[in-house]
């Protein structure tokens, strides 16, 4: 019988190193924003921790989020959602949501969705690198 480990979010100022579930999630504030590192699927079984953690860093510790997608594995619609309403929370308590990197499937599957600002790497995304109002993102909300 395979043993199903339960998603978890690692806190820590460092990107996690091992993926040792489905899913896992940290975040470490650079400048004025979170920027948040996601690593695994995001499926119906990890998208519920995944808002959990979201959520917590927008509402107790900053609202500006860049959301690291290069070590995601796969993503359901679910992750799409999620993702939707961690940006509009985002822009309720007055920040915004910008997504980084992914592989090429990735990518598409997030600018049909059409709704995220989409940086090719996390330096580009960050506003100390690129004011949020430059060129570069594959598309804008």
């Amino acid at each position: 019988m395979k043993t199903v480990r339960k998603p978890h979010v690692v806190m820590s100022a460092r990107r996690p190193t091992e993926v040792s579930g489905p899913f896992v999630c940290g975040w470490s504030a650079v400048g004025d924003c979170a920027v948040v590192r996601v690593a695994g699927t995001i499926d119906l079984v990890t998208a519920p921790t995944f808002q959990t953690e979201l959520h917590r860093v927008i509402t107790t510790k900053l609202p500006r989020l860049v959301i690291d997608l290069r070590r995601i594995t796969a993503m359901e619609d679910a992750g799409i959602e999620v993702l939707t309403g961690a940006h509009q929370l985002a822009k309720e308590h007055g920040g915004w949501l910008r997504l980084a990197g992914g592989r090429s499937w990735l990518t598409d599957l997030i600018r049909t969705a059409g709704r995220f600002d989409h940086y090719p790497a996390l330096a580009d995304a960050l506003p100390s690198y690129r004011p949020a109002l430059a060129g570069g993102a594959t598309s804008r909300p």
